[in-house]
């Protein structure tokens, strides 16, 4: 996924410049909201009506693992350090991606006539 290999590389230098001066939190956040959308349209096998709350719990949990590995990586890397804050502003961005996906599904299917 190229959306996971940049996170990767940006993950990989030692100083990160957020633009807008926006806080990493947010950074955090709106990455990996970026990262759920994406997972639940790749789990769901690009179909609308493939977007479950299974797929969308799944696609979640996968964002929260990528994001542990990604701080453990980061451990790694001089200037950078792995944080719990990170991972929960993850998980959070992940969450809320999700939540939209499902809210744009919820909508579509709304919108179609029976």
């Amino acid at each position: 996924m190229v959306w996971v290999a940049i996170t990767f590389v940006v993950s990989h230098q030692p100083v990160v410049v957020i633009p807008f001066g926006a806080p990493d939190y947010v950074a955090h956040a709106i990455n990996y909201a970026v990262l759920g959308v994406l997972l639940v349209w790749a789990l769901a096998g690009g179909q609308w009506r493939a977007i479950t709350g299974s797929v969308i719990a799944a696609a979640v949990l996968l964002a929260v693992v990528f994001g542990i590995a990604d701080e453990f990586h980061q451990s790694f890397i001089p200037g950078r350090e792995a944080t719990v804050k990170d991972v929960i502003a993850d998980a959070v961005g992940a969450s809320v991606g999700t939540f939209i996906a499902a809210i744009a599904v919820a909508l579509r299917r709304q919108s179609r006539p029976t």
